[in-house]
């Protein structure tokens, strides 16, 4: 009897002991996978704001935007894409898509001017030397721009650099190869009529060559994926051919921007945030609006790894009155309504935790002009 009744004592404290252990496991788990999504949401937020910081630097000359359209060729074929210091593509009721754009060469604010008219074709841009020919070097990318006709710019890449006797002008060279394969394959299509208008050399239109180095054009975007709903931050490099998605951060599943834009183009004051759509879109926005544009307003929302079970999150509603199936981005009381954050097309979005990371990040390259 004695030896039964210590055996059912024995079973009753190892159930306890158990169910213990099992407690503060769950617990232990649900802060560990807290740190990771915390961890996770600020790397996200540090890698896209350090790349808004620098956004912009060299697309400007005489206080304007150099253009806000880019002619490219890809291969053979010829494109036009919009082309600005942050270009925000609204993603609906998924993350929004951020491409940063800035000049890495140490002479990227510093344009050579364009001596040669352009209107015929031509291999070699003939430029003003005040760099001593150290402002442009090899399968560097250029921007041929003429910021006062407010025409398109024309990326092409450095394939040789010839200095004048006098040492007065520079030869740039942007003959088609394998080192330079953003030039078009023939000198007879390097400034075709239509869509590539000719540059010209007039003193009273000046065109400009500007050195874009790498030419660093980010795209951030979170991949979701379509089982799982987990969810991470991808950056992928638009400049170079046949660059893969490189993973910054895992557990991110939702990115929102707003751009914080003022009355004018002259003041620095923002009084509004408006979301990328309609006139803001990336496709339609014009020189002016961008000027206007002087800061983003991100935030990122990260998920933790470990499904609960139970309920642990539910709706919330920012005081503007959004309704959100997730967490609220930003108190917006006053001010514009903030994104809606809808993570419900996942059926247990509301068995996992989530940390919300968001910031301002002006845009000093554009704040610094003055228009």
């Amino acid at each position: 009897m004695e030896i039964m009744v210590a055996m059912v004592i024995g079973l009753i404290g190892m159930l306890v002991i158990f169910q213990s252990f099992d407690t503060f496991e769950g617990q232990k788990r649900t802060t560990t996978t807290a740190i990771d999504a915390q961890e996770s949401g600020l790397l996200a937020l540090s890698a896209i704001e350090r790349d808004i910081r620098l956004s912009g630097y060299g697309l400007f000359y005489a206080n304007q935007l150099i253009c806000n359209r880019m002619n490219q060729w890809n291969g053979s074929a010829a494109t036009q894409i919009p082309l600005m210091p942050i270009a925000v593509t609204d993603g609906g009721t998924a993350s929004d898509t951020i491409v940063t754009t800035y000049s890495s060469s140490a002479f990227g604010a510093m344009p050579a001017q364009l001596l040669v008219n352009t209107a015929t074709s031509a291999q070699a841009l003939q430029v003003n030397n005040a760099t001593r020919n150290a402002g442009f070097s090899l399968t560097n990318y250029i921007l041929v721009a003429n910021p006062l006709r407010s025409q398109p710019c024309t990326r092409l890449q450095v394939s040789a650099t010839t200095l004048a006797p006098d040492g007065l002008s520079l030869a740039i060279g942007t003959a088609a190869g394998g080192t330079t394969p953003a030039n078009p394959s023939a000198a007879t299509n390097l400034f075709p009529t239509t869509p590539y208008a000719g540059y010209g050399n007039s003193p009273a239109e000046p065109s400009i060559v500007v050195n874009m180095g790498a030419f660093t054009r980010n795209q951030y975007s979170v991949v979701m994926n379509a089982t799982t709903f987990e969810g991470e931050l991808q950056v992928l490099d638009l400049t170079a051919t046949g660059a893969t998605p490189v993973s910054i951060a895992t557990g991110i599943v939702r990115v929102q921007v707003q751009y914080g834009v003022s009355a004018v183009a002259t003041t620095q004051e923002i009084n509004t945030w408006v979301r990328p759509t309609g006139t803001w879109a990336p496709a339609a926005i014009t020189l002016a609006d961008i000027g206007r544009v002087k800061a983003i307003r991100v935030a990122v929302v990260a998920r933790s790894s470990q499904m609960e079970r139970v309920d642990v999150s539910g709706t919330c509603t920012t005081p503007s009155g959004t309704v959100n199936n997730g967490p609220c981005a930003w108190n917006d009381a006053g001010t514009t309504a903030a994104p809606a954050i809808d993570l419900s097309g996942d059926p247990n979005w509301r068995r996992y935790r989530y940390r919300v990371y968001e910031t301002i990040v002006p845009l000093r390259n554009v704040m610094w002009q003055s228009f």
